[in-house]
């Protein structure tokens, strides 16, 4: 048994508890003692203020090999799938990140990049997407300039549980089981400077369109899976019939571009994306033109977001 005299005193506690926790500050944004954001891995100055982001890791990789040679890059694999690579393009500095697929992912690397870096910043998203315009085949990459809506699925659209009384009781009924939302625009300025270096680089292959990302590669893209009851039949349908102008279709943009419009202006964004698929003909690009576009086009953006002004001291 301990007297009261052997018992450390209450800053001595603090700071045994503090060494072995995982993380501090749960309330805000969780860091180590080392200062590094818990999911990118990341601390000052290890992320650029310019970023491109990526789903893919070779996508990042690719475009990582267009850095300028003389400057040793920055690598990093955190533990939660995110790899950063920074370096300089032109002799501006730039990072690559790689998230993964989804809006999670993307609401982790832009709250945790704002946490990072200090002062103004500009994200541009380099994805992958299905295109729902009939004239838009695989191998154009589109410059998503007018924004993204998303498309949600809608529990509450299900039913209670299959319980029918369960389900009237609660209003379920009544709800739709997808959401489609308002448009969320890009910043004018730095969508302008991807599109004129996109088409700049690519010609005819790039163009402008409206984006809708999704909370599933699935049912609210509206492939049928007969294995569950995703009542997604008219999901396309009804995209068209409320934005005729829509024309690509993916998982992280609408994130991207609603974080950027919620941060006070200290974050600009915009978003384009290579048509992988396109759901009307079910035509799919080859291997070899999307490492051909993931280049080009990870090199267009390179040089927009490098020429971008941030207003940086």
């Amino acid at each position: 048994k301990l007297e009261l005299a052997e018992l450390p005193d209450a800053h001595e506690q603090a700071l045994l508890s503090t060494r072995d926790r995982y993380y501090i500050d749960t309330n805000r944004i969780p860091k180590d003692l080392d200062g590094r954001v818990t999911h990118l891995g990341l601390k000052p100055p290890e992320l650029a203020p310019r970023i491109i982001t990526v789903g893919s890791l070779s996508r990042a990789e690719r475009i990582r090999a267009l850095f300028d040679v003389d400057v040793a890059p920055f690598t990093l694999s955190s533990a939660r799938g995110f790899a950063t690579f920074t370096g300089a393009f032109n002799g501006v500095r730039v990072s690559v990140v790689s998230t993964g697929m989804g809006a999670p992912m993307m609401d982790f690397l832009v709250r945790e990049a704002r946490a990072t870096v200090d002062g103004p910043m500009a994200i541009v998203r380099y994805g992958s997407c299905g295109s729902v315009s009939p004239s838009v085949p695989p191998g154009t990459v589109v410059a998503n300039t007018p924004g993204s809506l998303t498309i949600t699925r809608t529990p509450d659209g299900f039913g209670a549980n299959g319980n029918r009384w369960a389900a009237a009781l609660c209003g379920c009924l009544s709800r739709a089981p997808y959401r489609y939302s308002a448009v969320q625009p890009p910043d004018p300025h730095l969508a302008a400077a991807v599109w004129t270096s996109l088409r700049e680089v690519l010609g005819e292959r790039a163009l402008e369109g409206l984006n809708a990302s999704t909370d599933s590669f699935y049912s609210s893209q509206g492939r049928i899976d007969e294995s569950f009851d995703d009542r997604n039949e008219a999901v396309l349908s009804q995209l068209r019939a409320r934005h005729s102008e829509a024309v690509t279709m993916e998982m992280e943009s609408y994130q991207l571009l609603h974080l950027a419009n919620c941060s006070y202006g200290s974050v600009k964004a915009a978003a384009a994306a290579i048509v992988c698929a396109n759901r009307d003909s079910a035509n799919v690009i080859t291997q070899e033109e999307l490492h051909e576009l993931e280049s080009a086009g990870g090199r267009a953006i390179l040089h927009a977001i490098t020429s971008f002004p941030l207003g940086e001291n």
